[in-house]
């Protein structure tokens, strides 16, 4: 069932329901209360004593007759008093019954036909590296490798070390690969090292070099620097055999 159906059958609903109330309330007030049940009541056995009789002037006989009670004023008038508070009630539920079931009828309608001109949500993203990124990186990355071990040589060897890394986040960036949402700069340049092939043990001792240069206090001198040159000399090295091998 659809929406627009759903909704137009709880109006329906509540509507019908408040209606068949209103319509007892009302049968119940315009034949009064004292109509609602009629009938003497169940039938009793009671022996009623023989009426006396009392001679009249003409002198026939004649039985006496018991007058029957009167309402007692005002009770007619708080029982209708009663009645039409309990309709207002009903008048008013039975209102806001109907403007509530129009407005979410309309809300339905309007969301429907709004939908219908809407374009189609994109598709999901789905975070993967195609087949052919990995080996555009590795190509930017050798291409690379000259402009990298200047940026390691210059300067002070805490500043070639992070420079150097961070290079290659560069280079991916050049390459089409793009950095996630979640991954930090390091997280990153990792992704990209491990998805060109790089040697797990020579990322990992650059990696560590970059951290200390990026959060330590203590000097780095210049054993720190060839260190990481080693390391980064070893990559690119290591790279450039693995294109070659490549059909």
């Amino acid at each position: 069932m659809g929406a627009a159906r759903a909704s137009a059958v709880a109006v329906a609903a509540v509507v019908g329901s408040v209606l068949v109330m209103v319509l007892m309330v009302t049968w119940a007030a315009s034949i009064g209360p004292g109509g609602v049940l009629t009938g003497d009541g169940p039938a009793t056995h009671r022996v009623s004593p023989s009426p006396s009789r009392s001679p009249t002037p003409s002198g026939s006989a004649t039985a006496t007759r018991t007058p029957r009670p009167e309402p007692e004023p005002g009770a007619r008038g708080g029982d209708n008093a009663v009645v039409r508070a309990v309709l207002a009630v009903l008048a008013t539920a039975l209102g806001l019954a109907v403007v509530a079931g129009l407005v979410l009828l309309a809300r339905r309608l309007w969301e429907r036909w709004v939908d219908r001109d809407r374009a189609p949500p994109p598709p999901e993203l789905v975070e993967f590296d195609v087949l052919e990124t990995p080996r555009r990186v590795a190509e930017e990355i050798a291409r690379d490798a000259d402009g990298q071990r200047a940026l390691l040589l210059e300067g002070a060897p805490r500043n070639g070390i992070v420079l150097c890394w961070h290079r290659f986040e560069t280079q991916a960036a050049a390459a089409g690969l793009v950095r996630r949402d979640w991954e930090t700069s390091a997280e990153f340049t990792l992704r990209v090292l491990d998805l060109v092939g790089a040697d797990s043990v020579l990322v990992a001792r650059l990696g560590a070099l970059y951290r200390e240069a990026r959060f330590s206090d203590h000097p780095l001198g210049e054993a720190e620097r060839a260190e990481a040159l080693a390391a980064l000399d070893a990559i690119h090295a290591r790279l450039a055999g693995r294109m070659e091998a490549r059909p």
